[in-house]
């Protein structure tokens, strides 16, 4: 494959299961560990922020999650409850929210994170059609530059400026 992404993509990766989505993802943050054939050029002064497919790791309250993660505790409240978190549930532990929650809190430390480059693995899983709707309009309200893998082709068309599909 060859690609660029200027400010303003929104490139989403598209392939069937297996094809390498994820391990391309993988390569893009650094945690790819096996061997690639051909040349890829990545500019390190990226500063990137990744929302991941999974979410497990994240546990405790939201004030230790915001320290763990250093990230600005005021800035990430007022982002999750853009995206529908309830005040309610601030002071639950993140184990012990639903698996929406989770991942809205998951896609809200992307945002607060400073960063040029968004990567976003299934960023939809777990949303409800409300938040999914939400999530979307943010996107194409603030036009991040991103690298975005999901199953959902409407999502994509919606927000994507460039489409890689990769085969097996």
């Amino acid at each position: 494959i060859s690609f660029e992404l200027n400010p303003g993509d929104r490139l989403a990766v598209i392939g069937e299961n297996g094809s390498g989505k994820t391990s391309l993802l993988n390569y893009f943050l650094g945690n790819f560990k096996g061997e690639v054939q051909g040349e890829i050029t990545i500019d390190r002064q990226w500063q990137l922020s990744y929302v991941r497919q999974n979410f497990e790791e994240n546990t405790g309250t939201i004030a230790t999650f915001c320290q763990k993660n250093k990230i600005n505790e005021e800035q990430f409240l007022n982002q999750i409850r853009k995206l529908g978190v309830e005040r309610h549930v601030f002071n639950n532990k993140i184990e012990h929210m639903s698996q929406g929650q989770q991942k809205r809190i998951e896609i809200a430390k992307a945002l607060v994170t400073p960063a040029n480059i968004f990567i976003w693995d299934e960023p939809l899983n777990y949303l409800d059609a409300f938040n999914y709707k939400q999530l979307e309009q943010t996107i194409l309200k603030t036009q991040p530059t991103m690298i975005v893998i999901d199953h959902d082709s409407h999502f994509l068309t919606k927000i994507a400026t460039k489409v890689i599909e990769l085969k097996k």
